[in-house]
């Protein structure tokens, strides 16, 4: 019999739906609180999802054969048991984020190109490589056995007290504030608005990183397509959470709230029987009216 709306069962699915996506909420929320935004999560999440399932799956893959007729270089990790798979799983995630959030975030930080484009280029790029590296690969099949045992809600959580706790308790986490702010008058008062930039956008690909792993536990099969649209509802995750667009506005709990609100709002979507496409509509309306009553408090304040 299927739960009814408001029932326990429901509420759980929807918090453990929310602990994966949290995650990649905590990350654009420092980018969106420097007035930038991230359009790479999507894409970094179908490379981590992979390279996790790819590792925790005690199977052998192959990369693509650079020679027609010849097979790719195998990638074996039959011969490992479950916690160094998994710690080698969360460290290739983090590293692989991280590396292309830090790209980004140099590019925004050193030669003040927006977010916006930084990110969007290096979304193509790891893309771009994993496609060119496992495209032969129609899937990778996480052990099921392994999967069961791995649950992101306590970690999401720890990472939820962690956040806040840098965001409101540390001199970056000022810094932060200061920067999103106003980065000229920031960097006058002696902040160096550089490596606050390049902080923020490798807290983000920890994040991320963290994001992938508990994502690829939650569906334990993954690709490089896997997470398609992930930055879509992280960032408008944090915009209804009350992450003002316009910089140096917002708190750790308006991203959580945000993120368990679009999650109920799709899970209700679903549980209504929306059409799939019908249920962006919806979505597109409420980021839009959520980004308005932004704008019309930031106008009001001026």
């Amino acid at each position: 019999m299927a739960p009814t709306l408001f029932s326990i069962k429901s509420i759980v699915s929807i918090l453990g739906q929310s602990s994966t996506k949290v995650f990649y909420s905590l990350g654009v929320a420092g980018l969106i609180l420097i007035a930038g935004t991230d359009l790479s999560i999507g894409r970094l999440t179908g490379a981590s999802v992979s390279l996790v399932c790819m590792i925790m799956s005690q199977k052998i893959y192959a990369l693509n054969s650079l020679s027609e007729g010849q097979d790719g270089l195998p990638i074996d990790m039959t011969n490992l048991s479950f916690i160094p798979a998994m710690i080698i799983a969360i460290l290739v995630s983090i590293l692989v984020c991280v590396l292309f959030t830090s790209i980004a975030g140099f590019f925004t930080a050193k030669f003040k190109m927006h977010p916006f484009i930084t990110t969007l280029s290096t979304q193509l790029v790891s893309f771009g490589l994993m496609m060119f590296l496992f495209s032969a690969t129609p899937a990778f099949n996480m052990n099921m056995d392994w999967a069961k045992q791995i649950r992101g809600g306590i970690f999401a959580a720890i990472a939820i007290v962690i956040i806040w706790f840098i965001w409101n308790k540390t001199k970056f986490g000022k810094y932060m504030y200061a920067v999103g702010g106003n980065a000229e008058a920031a960097s006058v008062s002696g902040i160096n608005v550089f490596w606050v930039t390049m902080g923020i956008f490798i807290m983000a690909g920890v994040l991320y990183g963290l994001g992938g792993f508990f994502e690829a536990t939650r569906i334990a099969v993954g690709s490089p397509s896997t997470g398609s649209g992930t930055e879509l509802d992280a960032i408008a995750a944090c915009v209804v959470g009350g992450i003002s667009f316009s910089g140096g506005v917002g708190k750790v709990s308006g991203a959580v709230v945000g993120t368990i609100i679009f999650t109920a709002l799709t899970y209700c979507l679903t549980y209504c029987k929306i059409d799939v496409n019908l249920q962006f509509v919806f979505k597109g309306i409420i980021i839009m009216a959520a980004v308005c009553l932004d704008s019309l408090k930031f106008l009001k304040k001026k």
